[in-house]
């Protein structure tokens, strides 16, 4: 008997990321920025789970750039590279002696000669003993989950230096194996992001499920546009009508809009529509759209109510607050 695949099973961030590692670092890199001044706890637990996965994937990618020859930021020597140790040491050391203090059992054990070997000798030799440093934390994070995102971070940066270090020395010859790893990366990685983070959020917000939204855009994950914004509108407190200027955009019934309705509060809506006036009222439904807090959705002008007679693309509120819009032609 055949297994059924049901949809709900399905991870849509790693099928819609599948032939573009452009759009699945886009996507994350959204979340992440999003997630991390948040203030709040259970926000920054999704974002530390999240960010050795994350991480992973992105020094995978600069690595793939080096190999090929297009990257262009600081970490394009691997003398730049290196100079970076003493910062990174003090993070990993952080996270360590967290767990275990100084001078304990284990942390001799991880650090037999402490800060020295990454410091001093050749740079094979530091290189060994970064990767040595990752080989020994993985030892320990099956019972202490904590050391994850460590053992991560310390992993990435051996990749990262290692691959500019064959760069620099002319052996390019492994740019396809780096492909396969960037890729087996880009799943692990889409699969924690739908797990953690999506999943995590889905936790948080089930009851409001349009907060999800503010952190994750996922019309980033679809071919079907190319956007540009046209208006970022903030209706003031009180309500009233603002117009949409479209001076750059040749108008249709067909045309599409992606609007964003940027609130989160129950009621801080708008009605989106095209009228004979800016200052038209939208009048009785059916008239245009109404766009609820966290909606973001693409509609065609026809939706909005366009004909040769209503040329001007306008935004009703009534709402006590300010309610804040993106109003995006797609191509």
């Amino acid at each position: 008997m055949a297994e059924i695949t049901y949809r709900m099973l399905q991870n849509g961030f790693d099928s819609q990321t599948a032939k573009s590692h452009k759009k699945a670092i886009s996507l994350i890199t959204d979340t992440m920025d999003k997630l991390r001044p948040s203030a709040i706890l259970a926000e920054q637990l999704l974002f530390n789970n999240f960010e050795p996965h994350f991480d992973a994937y992105i020094a995978l990618n600069v690595a793939v750039e080096i190999a090929e020859g297009t990257y262009k930021g600081k970490t394009a020597s691997f003398e730049q590279v290196m100079s970076d140790v003493p910062k990174k040491l003090k993070v990993w050391e952080g996270g360590i002696h967290a767990i275990f203090p100084e001078d304990t059992p284990e942390e001799i054990e991880i650090f037999p000669q402490k800060r020295k070997i990454f410091y001093d000798g050749t740079y094979e030799t530091r290189l060994l003993a970064i990767k040595a440093l990752s080989v020994k934390l993985l030892e320990y994070t099956v019972a202490h989950p904590s050391l994850v995102p460590v053992q991560a971070d310390v992993a990435a940066f051996h990749t990262l230096a290692h691959t500019t270090r064959q760069v620099q020395q002319g052996k390019e010859g492994g740019d396809g194996t780096l492909r396969i790893q960037r890729e087996a990366q880009r799943v692990a990685t889409m699969g924690a992001y739908w797990g953690l983070v999506y999943g995590g959020l889905l936790g948080l917000y089930y009851a409001t499920p349009a907060i999800i939204g503010q952190y994750i855009d996922f019309g980033l994950l679809y071919d079907h546009k190319q956007e540009e914004l046209i208006e970022n509108i903030i209706m003031p407190p009180g309500g009233g009508v603002r117009n949409v200027p479209l001076v750059d955009v040749a108008v249709t019934a067909t045309t599409k809009f992606r609007i964003k309705n940027l609130n989160t509060n129950p009621g801080e809506l708008a009605i989106v529509y095209f009228a004979a006036s800016t200052s038209t009222d939208p009048g009785d439904a059916p008239v245009g759209m109404v766009f609820n807090p966290g909606d973001n959705k693409i509609v065609t002008a026809a939706q909005l109510g366009f004909e040769p007679a209503k040329l001007f693309l306008n935004i009703a509120t009534s709402s006590p607050v300010a309610v804040e819009l993106e109003i995006y032609e797609v191509n």
